[in-house]
């Protein structure tokens, strides 16, 4: 199986059946959410792509259609991307609407795909791949996946069993279909949208000018303010380290141990002799710190800093 996808969508009713009418993005509706998605980051729009084609984008393309009743996100930042993981502010992009994830990879053989409801709450998440076993398993189960949970479709391997009861890719197709009315490579329901005439306007990314690195997790490039609001906000519960990153000399950062604190803070001016240090109690003095950092590379506050 070659079937990879990296896709969001927001929808407002049924995905298939906006599908079937996305005949021409809004240009100017899709290049205000792509502002919005990433906040200060220099693009340039490029000849468009389909949705068959560029459901899995490489680094540094994005692809996106603003259609009536749905929009249409397809990323390399989705790509094998755990549902809990979602950047926050792509997360709130869709308030109002259904939320759709599907992220697939056939080298991997990883599923992840999760569906939140208009008041953006979680519906159902699912994370899965043979290495890690299930890293994601929330909500109630949809009806495509009980034949899977239920045993019977089984991998079928002669040389050695297989570590999950099921393949991930084909629950994946199933998921694809149930959810967003197409396939990539599985079998196509009924009436099922034609992929390849769904256009999608394309841009290409510069490269960020912020970064937000968290451990664990991956990093997030030109984070929105909420996305970094929201890590901070899982400082100590989940994150161990978080750093907004303008190139490597130029930094903000913050470790916990626990929820509670205290909460160390460090930054670098571009010299490694202008390294700085302050400790907090309060995860909110942390917050306003990166707010004022994530908004002008200065919030440094009334904070008790010493050079180290």
């Amino acid at each position: 199986m070659g079937a990879k996808t990296a896709l969001l969508m927001y929808a407002d009713g049924d995905a298939a059946q906006a599908l079937r009418h996305a005949v021409a993005p809004d240009r100017t509706a899709t290049e205000a959410l792509v502002r919005r998605l990433l906040p200060g980051l220099a693009f340039e729009a490029v000849d468009d792509g389909t949705l068959d084609r560029h459901v899995n984008p490489p680094d540094g393309i994005l692809y996106a259609g603003v259609f009536p009743g749905l929009t249409v996100i397809c990323s390399a930042q989705l790509g094998e991307l755990q549902p809990g993981s979602l950047r926050p502010g792509w997360l709130a992009e869709g308030a109002g609407r259904r939320v759709i994830l599907h992220s697939m990879h056939s080298a991997s053989d990883f599923l992840g795909f999760a569906v939140w409801d208009t008041d953006g709450k979680l519906e159902r998440a699912l994370c899965l791949n043979p290495d890690q076993g299930i890293v994601e398993d929330e909500g109630a189960r949809l009806p495509f996946e009980e034949p899977y949970w239920a045993g019977l479709r089984p991998v079928e391997d002669d040389e050695e069993p297989y570590p999950l009861p099921f393949h991930p890719l084909e629950l994946g197709e199933d998921a694809l279909a149930a959810l967003c009315g197409f396939v990539v490579e599985g079998n196509p329901p009924a009436g099922m949208p034609d992929a390849a005439r769904v256009p999608l306007a394309a841009f290409r990314l510069r490269a960020p000018k912020l970064t937000l690195k968290r451990s664990p997790g991956r990093p997030i490039p030109q984070p929105s303010a909420l996305d970094v609001e929201t890590h901070v906000g899982r400082l100590g519960n989940g994150l161990d380290v978080l750093i907004l990153d303008l190139d490597g000399d130029n930094f903000l950062r913050a470790a916990a141990d626990n929820p509670a604190g205290p909460f160390r803070v460090e930054r670098r001016e571009g010299d490694p002799n202008l390294h700085f240090r302050c400790d907090v109690t309060s995860r909110a003095e942390v917050a306003d710190i990166f707010r004022g950092y994530h908004e002008a590379q200065d919030g440094w506050g009334d904070h008790d800093w010493k050079q180290t």
